[in-house]
């Protein structure tokens, strides 16, 4: 609008108006790196940055994800009740993130009563040796998609069986189309992950005709429906003998339906079942790591990509922590 240069607008932003010039000399941002340190000769070998550690979004629940930002993978650390980055640190590894909480956030750590994650080993790890005072949460929603992708493993076993059959099923009512049992398969792939009560009538007549054909697959979805009723928001609260009976009662019923895919997924519950029972003390999730993901992409989009990687988390940190 005034004629100007988009690098000249970029230069005077960045030098003179955004603050990161004074923030890089007062120490606020950068300085801050993990090191990689020879045990035996004391030699670092290597560093990864640290860009953004805020030390007064450290809370009582945090939740911690990993993030890809450019071609390098980062842990994120955010507040699950402000929704504000906390950590942010180019690394996965528990041994190197606990070195990032022993240097720069020893006191902080001791707040933390809950942490949400994923299943990863890593994470867990971490999160039992920085916050030894925390409970751990399993992500509500990782479990359920786990569970839904063993659906859809059952539901493209059987595409795939039908794949050289020529056999057609043909719905009842009037001058309806005539559908292959390929068709329907792929026509059920979103419907499979609804509800049963928030199918239409198209829907219904569909899955009623699926389910006639194929017990398995109507099985395989019975048992994806119990499992997320059995984490409806009703039973956060209730005691914990009635949510591991329920729970033990889920286990039993994959047992004798015998679908591989579902016995998979029952013996990754049965492996961490305590820390996904805690979900239901206070509901917590990891939605908010998820959120700030999300608002971080964003982020990388609307600047076009990261090409002044200092300067993109000077002002990520100014945004969202």
């Amino acid at each position: 609008m005034f004629g100007l240069k988009p690098r000249t607008v970029y230069y005077w932003y960045k030098e003179h108006l955004s603050g990161y010039r004074q923030a890089r000399a007062s120490g606020e941002c950068g300085g801050k790196a993990i090191r990689i340190v020879d045990e035996q000769s004391g030699e670092v070998l290597a560093e990864k940055d640290v860009p953004i550690i805020k030390a007064a979004n450290m809370g009582a629940n945090m939740t911690i994800d990993e993030k890809q930002i450019g071609k390098t993978m980062y842990t994120v650390m955010t507040n699950a009740d402000t929704g504000k980055l906390a950590l942010i640190a180019q690394t996965l590894k528990p041994d190197e993130l606990q070195q990032v909480i022993d240097n720069y956030l020893p006191s902080e750590a001791q707040k933390v009563r809950s942490v949400s994650c994923d299943m990863s080993p890593s994470y867990k790890k971490f999160s039992r040796q920085a916050f030894p005072e925390a409970e751990l949460i399993i992500d509500k929603f990782h479990v359920v998609k786990h569970v839904l992708d063993a659906l859809q493993q059952v539901r493209k076993q059987l595409k795939t069986q039908c794949l050289n059959s020529d056999a057609t099923l043909t719905l009842p009512e009037k001058e309806q189309p005539v559908w292959t049992e390929i068709e329907l398969l792929e026509r059920s792939r979103y419907i499979l992950c609804k509800m049963q009560p928030e199918w239409n009538e198209d829907e219904k007549l569909m899955m009623d005709h699926l389910f006639q054909n194929y017990p398995i697959l109507q099985k395989a979805y019975e048992l994806t429906q119990k499992l997320r009723q059995w984490y409806h928001r009703k039973n956060i609260g209730r005691h914990t003998d009635f949510i591991e009976r329920d729970l033990d009662n889920w286990c039993d019923d994959v047992l004798q339906s015998k679908i591989p895919a579902f016995r998979a997924v029952r013996k990754m519950i049965e492996k961490h079942q305590p820390d996904i029972i805690n979900y239901f003390k206070k509901g917590q999730t990891n939605a908010k790591a998820e959120n700030m993901n999300g608002k971080i992409q964003r982020f990388i989009a609307n600047n076009f990509g990261i090409k002044d990687r200092d300067f993109f988390f000077y002002r990520l940190a100014g945004y969202f922590s």
